[in-house]
């Protein structure tokens, strides 16, 4: 442990941090290809290696099914790692560009190129995939890397800091673990690029941090993800898929969808379909269902939770787990005023499709819209008229699974793409290089111009 983190200065220990880092970058050991495969192989063998230890850790902090656990934890980050080592190569290459004839002769070509020094700042509620998935898009483009991750996960962020410093040399990337002070002292340096996962207030705060240091910033932040049913859809197929949604990891999942929109001559039978799969679901809660982080979630959640509501089990107010509930809601219902962020499903009657696209629009940009429909004339209509960072048809969050699809928000959503090739372009810039010979240049024209303006009006039309 260094001298700055058992003595709690922060200030110190991030500007220590960043500047062991940015002198490891300016050596240039970050460039080469073979370094940054190595290192996305050593991030998969550490966690490999530790793929029981980390379900373990996950159940410690958040109570997390290993099933849950496995899949949006683990397995997504061992796909993540092979698919950056496999494309890597191929995504590093400079990229031929045209120019016009009369630059001839030359060459123009697009490199990749990174930022620098990375902070990535990471959430509670899935705190090793949000951790890691952008920071081996970082090392895949070239950067160093700082993590942050969330004091609220305090199990899995220990095992974290072990597996990297594993995998890597601090220099390269590290994992900084402290309070709210810790990553107030982080923001004040100036990293080359700023990644954070989570709330709109902190997001807000990274942004202003980044702008005070002409940074770029990618930011991740969530939302009202609405589920739009329409009269033509299967709603029991609709009922399973978002009931389903809302399950995983007790609906503490930016893209999970927040509420739905139904019919209002449909609700009743979409009702009857949504409770019988949630009381088959949560049959099993105390197994199956993850808890909430602590006790102001759970009363936050808990509270919005007012009105026609039924419930699917029982709380457990000592673990923290909070029993599935669907509420029927209107436009000013609690819970529609905020982002539920827990195992709380609003649905929401609409009579006039029209007034309901309307309503729609004019809501904060979530990150993404859901809509379950047969009529591709209005799934088409909605993607126009609603904004949001993603969109899936006829079923829920699969768009965010796909590391082939880019992955972020739109307004208060955030900004920025990560995830596969968009992760790699999102922490490295595009550097255009000309190269032309020392060869006498046919198009050279030197002052005085004469009647030089005449002459490229008649021939650059």
């Amino acid at each position: 442990m260094s001298e700055e983190r058992k003595t709690g200065d922060w200030a110190a220990l991030a500007l220590s941090t960043r500047r062991r880092q940015r002198a490891h970058f300016d050596r240039g050991a970050t460039r080469p290809l073979d370094a940054r495969l190595d290192t996305l192989k050593s991030l998969l063998a550490a966690l490999e290696k530790r793929e029981n230890e980390l379900l373990d850790a996950l159940r410690a902090d958040l109570g997390k099914p290993p099933v849950e656990a496995w899949l949006a934890e683990f397995q997504f980050l061992r796909s993540d790692l092979r698919l950056a080592i496999k494309k890597l190569p191929s995504w590093s290459r400079p990229r031929r560009a045209g120019h016009p004839f009369y630059f001839l002769p030359a060459s123009s070509r697009i490199h990749r190129e990174p930022f620098g020094t990375a902070l990535i700042m990471a959430p509670w509620n899935y705190p090793l995939q949000l951790a890691l998935s952008p920071a081996i898009a970082a090392i895949a483009a070239g950067n160093c890397v700082t993590i942050k991750p969330s004091e609220l996960s305090p199990a899995t962020s220990s095992l974290l800091s072990g597996l990297v410093a594993e995998a890597c040399d601090p220099a390269l990337m590290t994992v900084v673990e402290g309070e709210a002070e810790l990553g107030a002292a982080l923001l004040d340096q100036p990293w080359d690029i700023f990644f954070f996962t989570g709330g709109e207030t902190v997001g807000t705060k990274v942004a202003a941090a980044a702008a005070r240091h002409l940074a770029p910033c990618v930011l991740e932040l969530g939302g009202k993800c609405p589920a739009v049913i329409d009269s033509t859809a299967d709603l029991k197929l609709a009922a399973e898929r978002i009931g389903n949604g809302k399950f995983l990891n007790a609906g503490q999942t930016c893209i999970a969808p927040d509420f739905v929109a139904v019919p209002e001559d449909r609700y009743d039978e979409f009702i009857e379909h949504l409770d019988g799969f949630m009381a088959s679901a949560c049959s099993s809660m105390k197994s199956d269902l993850a808890r909430l982080p602590n006790r102001h979630h759970f009363d936050r959640v808990r509270g919005l939770a007012t009105g026609e509501v039924k419930a699917f089990g029982e709380d457990d107010e000592d673990a923290l787990r909070l029993a599935l509930r669907r509420v029927r809601v209107d436009w000013d219902h609690p819970a529609m005023q905020e982002e539920v962020f827990g195992p709380l499903l609003p649905v929401l009657p609409y009579s006039d499709r029209a007034t309901l696209v309307d309503r729609l629009s004019q809501l904060p940009s979530p990150l993404a819209l859901y809509i379950f429909s047969g009529d591709r004339e209005f799934s088409d209509e909605l993607m126009v008229r609603v904004r949001s960072g993603s969109a899936c048809i006829n079923d829920v969050m699969k768009q965010a699974l796909n590391h082939e699809l880019p992955f972020g928000g739109v307004g208060s959503s955030g900004h920025g793409r990560y995830r596969g090739r968009a992760g790699f372009e999102a922490f490295g810039l595009t550097r255009p290089v000309m190269r032309r010979p020392q060869w006498k240049d046919p198009f050279f024209q030197p002052p005085p111009y004469g009647n030089l303006l005449d002459r490229l009006r008649r021939f650059l039309r």
